[in-house]
């Protein structure tokens, strides 16, 4: 059994973490304490954007080597995976496992992932996560968390057996010890969480992790994860795929290689930027995307993370195959299927705030372009530009509606037209 870190600091104040995923000292929820809006940075290098750099000695990137995308072998795995998804008993079942943070975001993408157009008819999201399990107790096999889970699933009318992919984020409520001890802790209980997942759903191919979001504004009593340990926390995440890359027996997700052990892991979206400082796609937190804690997300920020899932879900190779429909799914990142040769190219920035550029590929003699929300209707006409030097034309959206209004944050689609062919690819505008 794995043993729960205490919920009591040294000074004797105790914190109870309860279903509800509030934190109570002395009776008084931690909501009640105003966030602490005035610390917009804590000068820290998000892990994508730290590449070759180091902090504290260790490297930056999400994937070793300071990389940001999978290594060639373990991208190509996790793609056979993908493609051989297919629905059992009629469904394909992709769920949480986390904490409070994780529950509220995961509950966010859980409809836009349903009312998706292109979504994939057998796919069905359930939220299993819950306010107050934290990475000990879902490492913990025997706890009452799992079933939960098993609840969660029943509920939502599908079993363990349809389960085939995973997203777990997690944290140690109250960390106390220095880097890199406590991503080496963390990473020990996701080590613990993915061979649960695999023993809990035996057809469970993909696990994707993600690291917390910005927490510079938690302050008062709400010391649930604070800085620096929300940041440490994505080394937990990235020292654990690169042990099951590296071959770690422990991890093995290959018959081939071995008894099997977890599923096959990777990132999902990473998820933290250094406050109001803009990472290089764009992102940032401010203190309105949190609740009066500092810590759990406002309504707006669960948001934020739902349409960073869905942008994942609905871009990335190792997902497209299972969770959109075969005719939608997405040939090449940032692109989905439509002409061979007239495309749309990656986005940049996506996410963004005030203006997105799509380089254009292929045949673009004439180009109809229009901007449309999820369910179908027309946001937008934009129009295409020729780049100077001789670059690729490019769309430009501004981000405003055909009355010239600012659209809401939210999940766009820009679909083109060039000589009858046909492209489209997925936007998300941020505040």
């Amino acid at each position: 059994m794995v043993k729960a870190p205490s919920t009591c600091r040294s000074s004797g104040v105790c914190v109870a973490v309860v279903m509800l995923g509030l934190t109570l000292v002395h009776g008084v929820p931690a909501t009640l304490f105003a966030a602490n809006c005035a610390v917009t940075t804590v000068g820290l290098t998000p892990l994508d954007d730290l590449g070759a750099g180091t902090y504290q000695g260790e490297p930056g990137g999400l994937y070793a080597g300071g990389a940001n995308e999978r290594p060639p072998a373990h991208d190509a795995a996790g793609r056979a995976r993908a493609a051989a998804i297919a629905p059992i008993n009629g469904a394909i079942v992709l769920i949480s496992i986390g904490m409070s943070n994780t529950t509220q975001e995961f509950s966010r993408f859980v409809p836009l992932a349903m009312n998706h157009p292109a979504r994939n008819p057998a796919l069905r999201v359930v939220d299993c996560a819950a306010g107050g399990q934290h990475a000990a107790i879902a490492a913990d096999p025997n706890t009452p968390y799992w079933n939960v889970v098993r609840q969660r699933l029943l509920q939502a009318g599908v079993d363990s057996s349809q389960v085939r992919a995973a997203w777990i984020k997690e944290a140690i409520p109250n960390p106390a010890l220095p880097f890199p001890a406590d991503a080496i802790e963390l990473q020990g209980y996701f080590r613990a969480i993915a061979q649960n997942l695999h023993d809990k759903f035996p057809n469970l191919d993909l696990a994707y992790f993600s690291s917390r979001i910005y927490a510079g504004y938690a302050t008062g009593v709400s010391t649930l994860n604070p800085e620096p340990w929300a940041y440490q926390s994505g080394f937990a995440v990235k020292w654990l795929i690169d042990d099951q890359v590296t071959g770690d027996p422990g991890l093995n997700y290959d018959p081939h290689a071995g008894p099997v052990e977890v599923p096959w892991l990777a990132w999902g979206p990473y998820l933290w930027a250094d406050g109001l400082v803009p990472r290089s796609d764009g992102l940032i937190w401010r203190c309105s995307d949190f609740q009066n804690d500092g810590t759990h997300p406002s309504v707006g920020g669960a948001t934020k993370v739902a349409q960073m899932l869905l942008d994942f879900f609905t871009t990335d190779a190792t997902a497209t195959p299972w969770f959109l429909r075969p005719a939608a799914a997405i040939e090449d990142p940032g692109i989905v299927a439509g002409a061979t040769e007239f495309r749309l190219l990656r986005a940049r920035p996506n996410p963004f705030t005030e203006r997105v550029s799509i380089p254009l590929s292929g045949s673009i003699a004439r180009v109809a372009a229009r901007v449309l929300d999820p369910t179908g209707r027309l946001v937008a006409r934009i129009r295409c530009e020729a780049a100077a030097g001789g670059g690729p034309a490019a769309l430009v959206w501004d981000g405003r509606n055909t009355s010239g209004s600012r659209v809401p944050a939210g999940a766009y689609w820009i679909e083109a037209r060039s000589d009858g062919e046909v492209a489209r690819a997925r936007l998300t505008r941020v505040e």
